[in-house]
């Protein structure tokens, strides 16, 4: 599979803006009479919102269609639930190279690598059971769905280089992206030339296990005019036997402003992943050999390697008195090849609508926000199954399209009772069809339709000037995938439920000059929760719906200035910051007939993390970091086998050695560690094989050089 037409693509785009003299004045003022058009979404006036922790730099404002951090933070802090936004300053230190990289200080998210680019990536307990993949979550970037039109995705397709911030809207909070999931939605949102750090950067950074990856970005404003593209080449031959990784990722976006109240911006995302499979090991290989790969992985040289290109196009009028719409379109076209047990050669074209109105006004002489929107997308993969001979297609096996459509409308009303306490009620619809033609058996056509609504109630208190707490009840509603539809050999549709629950979470969330705090608490109750597992003897371990379960748990932050709480002296400018983040997870069969009240596989109970910052007033910065798994959770349904817990340290920082010039560094599991990362959840480790864990990385180190000018 050739490289060469997105290289091209990404290198002629970033040689171009490098090429041409940026028509900048300084600070991203542009030389035309052009005003900056800065998105107020209402909210606790002010520069600090309760989610964006301690104060830091201020970050750059942003347009109609995309918010910079501190406008999205204050909006997003309207949300009476559990979000939460990552800024890139958290990981521009580090080798990011997955989600796990960005999301370890990010509570209730669960990414825990299993080789390369791929993670178990789990909120709340959505796709616990996933082995493969990822379902139960809405990922995105700039708003622009990764996901395939049935709900499954490859997020090894996003960049974290490629991104300004990250909003992550857990459970029912992801409303706005018409997200019902149980776990609910994570966007991506890349720069544009007016929040971009610098017209150009450059980064270079290599390291342990063969790893090299360079990154460049450039920017430029030319009066209404602004465009933004970057592009990153990354290679890796892998702790492990068989995991050898490349890829090359291109972003880009051009905006223009008609007049200060409207504007439109173009996107283009491309796409080129290639990752071997070393697969899964035996409990004693992962502690005692963990560079080893699965036999049958070496042998059927497994991979998965990704084709995908997007665009999209997002255009925001200001309607005056308080009034926003937002409507745009996207379409791509993806390729998954993918050796395994067999060789899967999955292609085809997603597209989608989509619309947003917000109105801020008054009802009854009280504040009043409504916000009203909906999408539908389609899409439709070629599914062509092929004898595996070593990583090679052989005969044809199977052959099938699958066709899927969603049409989503929501409603959400925020009426404050008073200045501090809105009252917030919304409602989701959902509709969306499946459809699978078996094309070696013509006559073989199965379609299903799945329809539901999806209330919210939820109630925001402003309690202090800089602190809120919340409290929400809301309704999840997963179709399953086709991945579950259309189960292994058997090229039918697999009877099958959507999984629903109801979730209710309470929580507080603010920050002071020294402390910054978040904290949720929240339970749901899951009624034909879609998970792996065998119910009998003969009947191959596959998706189906068990009976009641029951996720609950809490995520928890905290940070603070220990020089401010306990009086340390430090140099003039120094800052010592305890980045905190834990995350307690509890999910439990409730009277299944099988498991009784065991608990659910595939998740610690307890994650812990935390850094000790040491920022200097000089340009250079040292965290010292630690990740606590005290216990690894079940790894079978039966509850008779665990995963070992595990401790690891590291450390980051970096120093600026000249203007715009700065060297960074990344040292992880520093005492050599041997550890389960993750593992495959299994049914009775007493009935079946038990070689399922991903051994952890051994001990690493990255450095780096990143040139901005």
């Amino acid at each position: 599979m050739s490289h060469i037409s997105p290289l091209s693509r990404g290198a002629a785009a970033l040689a171009f803006l490098f090429a041409v003299s940026p028509s900048l004045a300084d600070g991203f003022d542009p030389v035309t009479g052009v005003p900056v058009i800065t998105v107020h979404p209402g909210g606790i006036e002010g520069d600090v919102s309760p989610l964006s922790g301690l104060p830091a730099a201020p970050q750059r404002p942003g347009t109609l269609t995309v918010p910079g951090v501190t406008e999205a933070q204050r909006e997003m802090s309207r949300i009476p639930g559990s979000v939460a936004v990552v800024p890139t300053a958290r990981y521009e230190d580090t080798y990011a190279h997955n989600l796990e990289d960005v999301m370890d200080f990010t509570p209730g998210v669960y990414a825990r690598k299993r080789f390369g680019a791929e993670v178990r990536l789990s909120v709340r307990g959505s796709g616990l059971s996933r082995n493969f993949h990822m379902r139960g979550l809405e990922i995105l970037q700039d708003g622009v769905p990764f996901n395939l039109a049935d709900g499954s995705g490859d997020f090894q397709e996003i960049d974290p280089l490629i991104a300004q911030h990250i909003e992550v809207y857990k459970g029912g909070n992801g409303l706005r992206f018409g997200s019902s999931t149980l776990g609910g939605a994570i966007n991506f949102v890349t720069p544009t030339a007016w929040t971009a750090p610098a017209a150009n950067l450059v980064r270079a950074e290599g390291g342990s296990y063969g790893t090299a990856r360079i990154h460049a970005q450039a920017a430029r404003v030319y009066g209404p005019t602004d465009i933004y593209a970057a592009m990153t080449g990354n290679h890796v031959d892998g702790f492990r036997a068989q995991e050898k990784e490349e890829s090359i990722r291109f972003s880009a976006n051009l905006g223009h402003r008609f007049n200060d109240r409207a504007e439109t911006r173009f996107y283009v995302i491309s796409n080129t992943v290639d990752q071997e499979l070393p697969g899964t090991l035996t409990l004693q290989q992962a502690r005692q050999t963990p560079e080893l790969a699965n036999p049958a992985n070496v042998a059927g040289n497994q991979q998965r390697n990704v084709r995908s290109i997007r665009v999209a196009n997002k255009t925001a009028l200001d309607l005056g008195d308080g009034a926003v719409l937002e409507f745009g379109g996207y379409g791509g076209y993806k390729r998954l090849y993918h050796p395994i047990f067999r060789v899967l050669d999955h292609r085809g074209p997603v597209a989608g609508l989509f619309a947003r109105y917000r109105d801020e006004g008054t009802l009854a002489g009280h504040r009043n926000i409504v916000t009203v929107g909906g999408d539908g997308s389609w899409g439709e993969v070629d599914a062509k199954q092929f004898t595996n001979v070593a990583g090679s297609r052989g005969p044809l096996l199977a052959s099938g399209t699958q066709e899927a459509t969603n049409l989503r409308v929501y409603v959400e009303n925020q009426f404050y009772v008073t200045q501090t306490v809105a009252l917030i009620g919304g409602a989701q619809g959902l509709h969306s069809t499946r459809k699978f033609t078996n094309h070696l058996v013509p006559v073989q056509s199965d379609e299903t339709t799945f329809s539901s609504v999806s209330p919210k109630a939820g109630v925001l208190w402003d309690f202090a000037e800089n602190a809120q707490a919340f409290a929400n009840v809301s309704r999840s509603y997963e179709p399953p995938t086709f991945s579950e539809l259309v189960q292994g050999g058997v090229f039918q549709f697999v009877p099958l439920d959507p999984q629903r629950g109801v979730t209710v979470e309470i929580g507080t969330r603010g920050a002071t000059k020294t402390v910054a705090w978040d904290l949720t608490l929240y339970r749901a109750w899951v009624e034909n929760e879609l998970i792996g597992y065998t119910p009998g003897g003969g009947i191959p371990a596959a998706t189906f719906n068990a009976g009641d379960t029951v996720h609950q748990g809490v995520e928890a932050s905290l940070t603070f200035d220990v020089a401010a709480v306990t009086g340390l002296a430090l140099p003039e400018g120094a800052r010592l910051l305890l980045e905190q983040a834990y995350t307690w997870s509890d999910f439990f069969f409730d009277g299944d007939p099988v498991y009784g009240s065991n608990k659910l596989a595939g998740m610690p109970p307890h994650v812990y993390a935390a850094a000790l910052r040491y920022r200097s007033g000089s340009g250079w910065d040292v965290a010292p970091k630690l990740e606590w798994v005290p216990d690894g959770g079940y790894v079978d349904y039966a509850n008779r086998l665990k995963a070992p817990g595990y401790a690891t340290v590291g450390m980051d920082g970096g120093v600026d050695v000249a203007d715009g010039v700065r060297i960074f560094f990344d040292a992880r599991n520093l005492t050599g560690k041997r550890y389960v990362s993750t593992y495959n959840t299994i049914t009775d480790a007493a009935l079946v094989p038990t070689n399922v864990f991903y051994p952890g990385e051994g001990r690493s180190f990255f450095a780096g050089v990143k040139v901005a000018f």
